[in-house]
């Protein structure tokens, strides 16, 4: 009897326990991303810089200090309007005045123009100018190219010069009024000014005696 042998399954194993084992399909794990884990770290990290950034702020000593709270062009005579009181990190080398030291800024002139938020020391203002006892103010009506180009301010230092008449070769500029003070200021039409100068009232009456001819011009200098 003849037998027949069926095929032997893939597979399977052999009748000697040796047969070919199947190839098993292994993935890889997948990467797990903890999103509530990863939220939760970077809230903590937060909350501690804040506070960290907080407890800066608490321990850092404040002084009040002055500051505009508008902006003020210099010349302008500085009023309460202008100021107010703000509190900032102490440091010996921060220049300033506080509270106590108003009258030292309001009813004074600014030197420079002063942007809003700007911290008032002494060295931007100067006393407001009056007249005493031997003062003369004469006005001057001056044109363009008689008076700076950066303009005047009230509180300038100025010399009143004479220009020399161009028909007069011989002649020269002369100095009929030195270290004047720049008084008032009134703009006129076509860039032309109206400076109101303050010196000695003999200096003054010459100044205006001299003003009718015309030629007058004002120079600059350093207070």
């Amino acid at each position: 009897m003849t037998s027949t042998r069926s095929p032997s399954r893939l597979g399977a194993p052999s009748p000697n326990g040796n047969g070919i084992p199947p190839k098993a399909s292994v993935r890889p794990p997948g990467r797990r991303v903890r999103v509530p884990e990863v939220a939760v770290g970077l809230l903590v990290t937060i909350v501690f810089a804040l506070g960290a950034v907080l407890w800066h702020l608490n321990t850092v000593e404040k002084v009040p200090a002055l500051s505009t709270v508008t902006r003020v062009t210099r010349g302008d005579i500085i009023d309460p309007a202008d100021i107010r009181v703000i509190y900032v990190s102490s440091d010996e080398s921060l220049t300033r005045l506080d509270s106590t030291q108003l009258d030292r800024v309001i009813g004074h002139v600014a030197l420079v123009d002063l942007a809003k938020g700007t911290l008032l020391t002494s060295s931007v203002v100067a006393d407001a100018e009056t007249i005493k006892s031997g003062d003369g103010v004469v006005g001057l009506s001056l044109d363009p190219g008689a008076y700076p180009a950066r303009g005047l301010a009230p509180g300038d230092r100025v010399n009143v010069v004479r220009a020399a008449d161009v028909a007069d070769l011989d002649a020269e500029p002369s100095v009929i009024a030195r270290d004047a003070t720049v008084f008032a200021i009134e703009e006129l039409t076509s860039d032309r000014l109206l400076v109101s100068v303050l010196t000695g009232q003999d200096a003054a009456e010459l100044v205006a005696s001299s003003a009718g001819a015309g030629g007058l011009r004002l120079v600059l200098v350093a207070p």
